[in-house]
């Protein structure tokens, strides 16, 4: 394995993954640690140059002494830390308790399983990693089938954080979309077995022939600057409103908008996933069409040595103001996107393909229901692992 050395990200901003951190949990520390050791501006290559004695100084373990001088098991490999991680959200998944210090526990002890595996880790607060290494009773103790029920519940709740956390946002006085993608929307929603004629809206639109008998978008006002043209285009919009929202409640929707990282992305996200984004984007026109289907525009969203890009058709702007304004220029906005395809390099580019523009959601940028486990912050020197 390459040594571990230092290196400069100007732009990592909020990277979720702090390679100090990283290096340190991959060796068998705690959080908290890991963190007060960054915290001393500390790498795990200052580390090896320190005596043992030195070492105790700090307040490190035997076991975590013997993890620096490598003399214990090999470390986790980094992409199967940040994988457990993010699926756990950084938390115990016993207490799921954010605010705590956590640290990787091997469901059967590496000593017996030489299993580095993600399906062998569980994250476990330091209470609960005690309780999982403590001889006793049943009730006192953790034991392998516990720790497995605990982490397959919590991963599976961990999935609708992001889609409720999101909903949340959306119903606040002020939001406002100003884009949708209507076929995908619909789309989606027949796949998830959503009955259109039963929304709330749905008579009010088809009376007016917004929609049809099935509550598919109708063609209507094809020659006019923008879809929603017209009095009652705030009835269309109450519509697609809705069916939205209960197709995002059903679907697993990652908040990225604090993890505009490329070491990190590459690892968690993949084709076909639903993400959020939210920061500055830019649209700029395709053609010069400015009525009926066609409007293309392409839209990026860059950052971190992140470029997300997507286009859309201004066309199906929801209002004048969108379609007017709002969709030109640079803008502060949160899109739903669908990955479609991941282009690997020093500078990551996702493909997507655009599913709704709006106004930035508060309260999402920095999400209260994850830990502080992973944070960096801009021109920190880090420490990053070979590997990572």
């Amino acid at each position: 394995m390459t040594d571990d050395r230092e290196v400069r990200h100007d732009l990592r901003g909020s990277a979720r993954v702090n390679p100090t951190v990283a290096a340190l949990m991959r060796r068998g520390f705690d959080s908290q640690t890991a963190n007060d050791i960054r915290a001393l501006r500390l790498t795990l290559a200052d580390l090896k140059q320190r005596d043992d004695p030195a070492l105790e100084q700090l307040g490190l373990s035997a076991s975590q002494i013997a993890a620096v001088r490598e003399g214990g098991r090999p470390p986790i490999p980094f992409d199967t830390l940040v994988q457990v991680l993010w699926a756990n959200r950084s938390s115990c998944c016993v207490c799921r308790n954010f605010d705590r210090a956590i640290i990787l526990h091997h469901i059967v002890p590496w000593s017996r399983s030489l299993d580095h595996d993600a399906a062998n880790l569980a994250v476990l607060c330091l209470e609960h990693h005690a309780r999982a290494h403590r001889t006793g009773t049943l009730e006192q103790n953790l034991g392998a089938a516990q720790l497995r029920a605990f982490k397959q519940k919590w991963e599976e709740e961990v999935r609708h954080l992001d889609p409720k956390a999101i909903l949340d946002a959306t119903r606040v006085d002020g939001h406002h979309w100003w884009w949708f993608n209507h076929v995908r929307i619909l789309e989606m929603a027949q796949r998830l077995g959503i009955d259109l004629t039963r929304r709330v809206n749905f008579v009010s639109v088809a009376a007016r022939g917004w929609v049809d008998g099935r509550g598919q978008i109708s063609e209507r006002h094809l020659q006019s600057p923008y879809m929603y043209v017209g009095g009652d285009g705030i009835i269309l919009y109450d519509y697609m409103r809705e069916v939205a929202e209960e197709v995002w409640a059903r679907t697993t929707i990652f908040n990225l908008s604090d993890d505009l990282d490329p070491g990190f992305l590459r690892r968690v996200v993949q084709p076909g996933d639903l993400i959020l984004v939210q920061g500055r984007h830019s649209f700029k026109s395709l053609n010069r069409e400015v009525s009926g289907p066609g409007q293309a525009c392409a839209v990026q969203r860059q950052a971190n040595r992140v470029r997300i890009t997507f286009t859309i058709d201004r066309w199906e702007a929801v209002a004048n103001s969108s379609w007017s304004a709002w969709l030109y220029g640079t803008q502060h906005a949160a899109s739903i996107l669908r990955v479609v395809h991941i282009e690997p390099g020093e500078q990551l580019h996702l493909q997507c393909t655009g599913i709704a523009i709006g106004s930035a959601l508060q309260g999402l940028s920095t999400r209260h229901y994850y830990s502080a486990t992973w944070p960096s912050s801009v021109d920190e020197e880090v420490e990053e692992g070979g590997e990572a």
